[in-house]
């Protein structure tokens, strides 16, 4: 099977009705195979994170347990906006770690990127 093509099979969401059908599927699934255990998620505030903590929390609630690590390097706001959005907005269990110093101070003095992204 070609990985850039979409299987046959694979209803593309082009509406709100098809999206929604999708979201109600995916939380049954996930309540299902999680049954009454917690689930620990990363939670960058990207793209990707944001979603599945989003339908997570939709489908588990307080099982889930989201980590977000301001490790000084985010955009400006990005950790504040995270918050905001997870913990006051939809009401997740949000554990935020301001690492900033600890990530920043092993980057005193490194110049390589190659080195920095190793560090990081």
């Amino acid at each position: 099977m070609d990985p850039n093509k979409r299987p046959d099979d694979m209803v593309r969401i082009t509406t709100p009705e098809l999206a929604q059908a999708f979201i109600d599927e995916q939380v049954a699934a996930v309540r299902k195979q999680i049954g009454d255990k917690k689930v620990l998620l990363a939670l960058s505030g990207g793209v990707d994170s944001s979603v599945v903590a989003a339908l997570l929390i939709k489908a588990i609630g307080k099982q889930l347990i989201c980590v977000h690590v301001n490790h000084g390097l985010m955009r400006k706001g990005e950790s504040e906006q995270v918050i905001d959005v997870f913990k006051n907005q939809l009401d997740a269990n949000l554990v935020y770690v301001d690492a900033t110093d600890r990530f920043l101070g092993k980057l005193v003095d490194v110049e390589e990127p190659e080195t920095k992204r190793k560090i990081i």
